[in-house]
């Protein structure tokens, strides 16, 4: 015989508590805010990394 069993199937999202649009509109700007702090580090140790070496020797060139 078949047992019918109830089976719950829910939605991850439906148990995922809901943002207001306050929060949503917080939490986008310190995401943007991060990614632009981010991405200022990084130019700045590029800039940092590239304005630290001297001239370049190749080893191919006789000296």
């Amino acid at each position: 015989m078949h047992s019918t069993r109830r089976t719950h199937t829910y939605h991850v999202a439906s148990r995922a508590p809901r943002l207001d649009a306050r929060q949503q509109s917080r939490l986008s700007l310190a995401l943007v805010m991060l990614m632009g702090l981010a991405t200022i580090s990084v130019m700045a140790t590029t800039t940092n990394a590239l304005s630290d070496h001297g001239p370049i020797i190749s080893s191919t060139q006789p000296q």
